[in-house]
């Protein structure tokens, strides 16, 4: 039985207590604010936030499009067009066919680091997974050859570097390497055996960066390595890496044999596999039934949003099979609604601090943030308090230490708590306060296109926006710093 919050029920929110620590700030490149009357000394301030319907394209989650050609490949007129279309996910794949039976030559991995450099540079996060196949149906999937165990773990020791040197986008790893499209369930070289399959996987978990996710394919696998599912604090402090991707969601009553054909053990599976989408990122495609015998495809407004939210849907192929599931949706009107649910959507509900605070003393800074949408953020990432002042336009941003925004779980609401000090050497003045979600990467965090947008709508009024300069929603309040 699911036991994490969905967004149609009733939840008692979670405390989130933090301090908070100055990282830097300078001015910035918006018009001249106006000029601002300070608030009475000792009053609070409170503000109270609109959600929007708007869909906004945000990191590491939504819909994917899937990369023409492989990853050596990539180019920068790809990504540009995937980003200006709205997407923030790309899935590639590493070739490795050519290499079944030798070490992956240097001028390879250099044009893997040209292409996780481009994504960078592009404003996207990549869906990776190495294969030694891609088969183009029934009679090249039956002859379909990967390679050796002691191959595979070789492969995997030169590609550690490289996954090390990209950490930064890549949003999550397919296991890969094993079988016809790497997808674990065939293997010309004995690859889905217990022990065999089990080294790969440790390989692919030392492999992978620690705060990466790798995605396997078959829940039976996932089952026999972990039988009974950790904490959520072992998915925060990445003690537990394990995910679960599906490339026939909804497909058919086993999703062509993603899950068994004994519906005990399938009802089983599932209901693991809902509860593992509370750890780590789940996704994948749909396909095409064809090749079940009476298949009997998922395709409603209702089960796709019911099944969205049970296994805590975070992306999925954009392309892949839209005949019988993205076209249902957006005929019958619920695809917007399964846009803006996948992984994590975040939306302020209030905000209260002091009206005024002097330097070394603190700032009290509490709040409630609501995730509305299917599943939780999954890769670290930090908080940030940015306050601007009015008069110069100044920037300064503090980030919460200790707050994590993966703990924001959906369908429930979380009480923000920060105590902010006010350093000695900020300029006196009143302060506008925003609030941030930069990427926690160095080579990121001041790229706005990585930053998350909060599902606030801008409210003149109140001084509420987004600002797609400073990466930052402004909450309407303000502080006098004296």
């Amino acid at each position: 039985m699911k036991t994490m919050n969905r967004g149609r029920r009733v939840m008692a929110a979670s405390m989130l207590a933090f301090g908070l620590a100055a990282c830097g700030g300078g001015s910035g490149a918006q018009s001249t604010p106006s000029p601002v009357t300070p608030p009475a000394a000792g009053t609070t301030v409170r503000a109270d936030f609109s959600a929007t319907n708007a869909e906004y394209p945000n990191p590491e989650r939504g819909f994917y499009r899937a990369a023409s050609g492989n990853l050596d490949g990539l180019s920068a007129a790809q990504v540009a067009d995937a980003y200006a279309a709205g997407f923030r996910l790309m899935y590639t794949r590493i070739d490795l066919e050519a290499y079944r039976e030798a070490d992956i030559p240097d001028d390879y991995l250099n044009r893997l680091e040209v292409a996780f450099a481009t994504a960078r540079a592009g404003g996207v996060k990549l869906i990776v997974r190495a294969t030694y196949n891609y088969p183009r149906g029934e009679t090249e999937y039956r002859d379909a050859k990967d390679a050796s165990l002691e191959r595979v773990l070789s492969h995997l020791n030169q590609l550690k570097p490289v996954f090390a040197r990209n950490a930064d986008v890549i949003s999550v790893m397919q296991a890969g390497f094993i079988g016809a499209w790497g997808e674990w369930h065939t293997s010309s070289n004995n690859l889905t055996t217990p022990e065999n399959r089990t080294r790969i996987k440790d390989a692919l978990l030392d492999a992978v960066p620690s705060t990466r996710f790798v995605q396997f394919r078959y829940p039976p696998y996932i089952q026999d390595w972990t039988p009974t599912l950790p904490s959520l604090e072992a998915a925060l402090t990445g003690s537990y890496r394990i995910g679960f991707h599906n490339d026939c969601f909804m497909a058919s009553s086993t999703d062509v044999g993603t899950y068994d054909e004994n519906a005990t053990v399938r009802a089983g599976q599932q209901q693991y596999t809902g509860a593992l989408g509370d750890l780590a990122p789940f996704g994948g495609e749909t396909c095409n039934p064809a090749d079940e015998a009476n298949p009997t495809p998922r395709t409603t407004c209702a089960e796709i949003l019911s099944e969205g939210a049970h296994y805590n849907l975070t992306y999925l192929n954009d392309s892949y099979y839209r005949p019988l599931f993205h076209n249902n949706w957006i005929s019958n009107g619920c695809m917007a609604q399964v846009q803006r649910s996948m992984g994590y959507r975040f939306g302020l509900v209030s905000l209260t601090h002091p009206a005024s605070a002097t330097k070394g003393g603190a700032i009290a800074v509490s709040g409630v943030v609501r995730n509305s949408g299917w599943a939780r953020l999954y890769n670290p990432r930090p908080v940030e308090i940015v306050l601007r002042h009015s008069a110069s336009g100044t920037v300064r941003r503090f980030e919460a230490i200790g707050v994590d925004p993966r703990r924001w779980l959906p369908g429930a609401d979380a009480t923000i708590a920060a105590t902010l000090t006010v350093p000695t050497d900020l300029a006196a003045g009143v302060y506008q306060v925003w609030l941030a979600l930069p990427d926690a990467d160095g080579r990121l965090k001041s790229d706005v296109r990585y930053s998350i947008r909060l599902a606030n709508a801008d409210d003149a009024a109140k001084g509420q926006k987004w600002d797609s300069t400073l990466g930052a929603f402004a909450t309407g309040t303000k502080v006098e710093v004296r």
